[in-house]
C-alpha cells in the first residue's frame, strides 16, 4: 500500500510540475506578444453570425490599418493557437481577425454541435463569411477588407470574393484548394512513390489497401481511408501533421486556454471533424473551383509551398494561370508544405506584405 501511495504521490507531483511549467510558458508567450500601442487591438469576442454564437479574435497595432479576415482551413482547423508563430510581423501594418467557423474551435463548444452540423455546408459558410465581413466593415469603419484563406478557407474565400467583390480590397489564397479529388489522387501517388523509394513494405501495403482511392463518395469507408493516408503522408512530410513543436506551441498558446484545447484533442481526434461531414461530402463528390469561376473582379494573389502535397502546388499554379483579375500574382514559398506560414514564417510574411504593398503602397 505504501508503494502504491508513493507512486501516486510522485505522479501527482510530476503532473503539478508539468502544469506549473505549462502555465509559466503560456504567461511568458502572452507577455512576448502583447500589443502595447495606444491604438492597438488585442481581444476575442463572440458575435451572432448565421444564427449562432461564433468566435472572432482581433489583433493589430493600429486600429486604422487595413483589416484582414483570416479564413482557416480544415474544414475545422483553426490557426488561432499558432498565431504567435507566424503573424506578429503583419500586425504593425494590418489588423488581423481570425474567425473560428461553425463547429470549429471556440465556436464548437459555444453551441450544440449536433444541431449545428446539419447547417455546416459550403453555402452556409459563404453566408456566414458575408455576415462576418459586414460586421468588420462596420466595426472598423472600412469600405472594404482583405480576405486571406488557407486550404479549405481558400475555397471559401474564393467563393466569397467572387460573389461579393464590392466588399473586398484583395484576396490571398494560401494552399489554394481547387479540386479535392484531384488533390487526393496526386497526394496518394506521391505517398506511394515515397514509400517505394524508402522500401517501406508496411507503408506500401497500407497504401495499396486503400485502393480504389480516391472515390467520389465521402462515406465512413472513405473517411477511414483518408485518415490512413494522412498518417502515411505525415511520415514523409507530405501533409501537415501534429509535430512535437506544433503541439507545444498550441498548448502554450496565449490565445487558447487549457480548456479550449479540448477541441484540438477531442473534437478532431481522428483528423476529421464529424461536424464538417456535409462540407467534406460536397468537396469530394461534386466540387471543382474551375467549374465555378476563373474570373474575379478583385486583385487575386496566391502564396503556395512548393512542397505542398495536400493541395498540390501544380494544381494551384495551373489554376492561377487561368485566373482573370484586375491584378494577380503567385508567390512560391520554397520547401514549405501545406502550412507555409508555419514552415517558413519569415518568407511567408515577406510575401504577404509584398502583396499588400502592390495593392496599396501607402500601407507600408
Amino acid at each position: 500500500m505504501k508503494i502504491v501511495l508513493l507512486i501516486v504521490g510522485v505522479v501527482l507531483i510530476l503532473l503539478l510540475l508539468g502544469l506549473t511549467c505549462l502555465l509559466f510558458a503560456k504567461k511568458k508567450h502572452k507577455n512576448r506578444v502583447a500589443i502595447t500601442t495606444s491604438d492597438g487591438v488585442d481581444f476575442g469576442e463572440y458575435v451572432t453570425i448565421g444564427g449562432i454564437q461564433q468566435f472572432l479574435y482581433h489583433r493589430g497595432e493600429n486600429i486604422n490599418n487595413p483589416v484582414i479576415l483570416f479564413l482557416h482551413g480544415g474544414p475545422g482547423s483553426p490557426m488561432l493557437p499558432f498565431v504567435q508563430d507566424f503573424q506578429l510581423p503583419w500586425e504593425k501594418h494590418l489588423t488581423v481577425v481570425h474567425w473560428e467557423q461553425r463547429n470549429s474551435g471556440k465556436t464548437f463548444y459555444k453551441n450544440d454541435p449536433t444541431k449545428v452540423a446539419p447547417t455546416t455546408t459550403i453555402e452556409q459558410l459563404v453566408a456566414d463569411t458575408h455576415e462576418v465581413v459586414l460586421y468588420l466593415k462596420q466595426k472598423y469603419v472600412k469600405d472594404k477588407i482583405w480576405i486571406v484563406g488557407h486550404s479549405w478557407g481558400s475555397l471559401l474565400g474564393s467563393l466569397f470574393v467572387h460573389r461579393h467583390p464590392q466588399l473586398v480590397l484583395g484576396y490571398i489564397g494560401v494552399g489554394q484548394l481547387v479540386d479535392m479529388l484531384e488533390n487526393e489522387q496526386i497526394g496518394f501517388d506521391k505517398a506511394l512513390e515515397c514509400a517505394t523509394a524508402a522500401k517501406c513494405d508496411k507503408d506500401i501495403q497500407t497504401l495499396l489497401s486503400l485502393k480504389p482511392y480516391p472515390v467520389r463518395k465521402f462515406d465512413s469507408e472513405m473517411k477511414n481511408k483518408l485518415s490512413k493516408l494522412r498518417k502515411v503522408q505525415g511520415k514523409y512530410k507530405l501533409a501537415a501533421s501534429p509535430t512535437a513543436k506544433l503541439v507545444y506551441s498550441a498548448v502554450t498558446s496565449p490565445f487558447y486556454s487549457i480548456k479550449d484545447m479540448r477541441y484540438m484533442i477531442l473534437a478532431d481526434i481522428d483528423g476529421i471533424n464529424h461536424g464538417q461531414q456535409l462540407i467534406f461530402q460536397e468537396l469530394f463528390e461534386s466540387f471543382d473551383l474551375r467549374s465555378v469561376t476563373t474570373n474575379y473582379q478583385v486583385p487575386m494573389f496566391y502564396i503556395h509551398g512548393t512542397s505542398d502535397w495536400q493541395t498540390p502546388y501544380s494544381i494551384a499554379e495551373e489554376y492561377y494561370t487561368t485566373v482573370v483579375a484586375p491584378q494577380k500574382g503567385f508567390y512560391p514559398i520554397i520547401d514549405a508544405g501545406h502550412a507555409s506560414m508555419l514552415d517558413k514564417p519569415i518568407d511567408f510574411s515577406n510575401a504577404l506584405l509584398s502583396i499588400i504593398r502592390r495593392v496599396d503602397a501607402e500601407v507600408l
